[in-house]
């Protein structure tokens, strides 16, 4: 069980690798100045804090289990519609658009991640291997998100010298990456609604 949470741990990571390129596509495509595109990296991150917060509330089994499939494809979706809306010198509504689905990409992330943990904690016997296994999710986390900033650079490469192709490579690359993710979160969800039970959600 254990393995499912950590693979869709590190599914979710990958959406924090496109990370480092948005205000660049914001500035070069967008037209943005620096602080406002540094913004706009920023709603993706946004998305995730604020969702968490309000999810990480849900103790209901079929719940918590709907959250943690949702979290992948909202992620997938959220940078898909992101990429699809890659041009240069949009205007005011296609940036808005980016925000949108920027924030609803970070918020695939928040709908999944708190619930993670629980299911870490419960797949292990005992108090003590469930805070390992718990911990265990901040190393594949990281390991992940070294991965995809790796991977982003070289799409991003790739599709030089078009940012436009770029962006493409990249945000529909790593948006197929979050839509297999839903493979691994539905065996994670399992786990996770066993744990919820445990814990007495009803």
């Amino acid at each position: 069980r254990l393995v499912w949470v950590y693979a869709t741990v590190g599914v979710l990571a990958f959406g924090i690798g496109t990370e480092s390129f948005i205000p660049l596509f914001g500035q070069e495509l967008g037209g943005m100045g620096p602080l406002a595109a540094g913004f706009l990296g920023a709603a993706l991150s946004l998305g995730w804090s604020l969702t968490q917060t309000w999810t990480a509330n849900a103790t209901r089994p079929a719940t918590v289990r709907a959250l943690i499939v949702a979290g992948p494809l909202l992620l997938a979706a959220g940078l898909a519609g992101y990429a699809a809306t890659q041009r240069e010198l949009p205007g005011g509504w296609v940036i808005a658009a980016w925000v949108a689905t920027l924030f609803a990409a970070g918020a695939g992330i928040g709908l999944a991640f708190p619930h993670l943990t629980v299911a870490a904690l419960g797949s292990a016997d005992g108090e003590e291997e469930g805070a390992k296994a718990a911990a265990g999710i901040n190393t594949v986390f990281i390991i992940a998100s070294a991965f995809s900033a790796a991977l982003a650079g070289v799409l991003v490469n790739l599709g030089s010298p078009s940012l436009v192709t770029s962006a493409h490579y990249l945000l529909f690359g790593f948006a197929i990456v979050a839509a297999l993710g839903v493979l691994p979160a539905r065996a994670a969800a399992r786990a996770a609604g066993r744990a919820a039970v445990r814990a007495g959600g009803l």
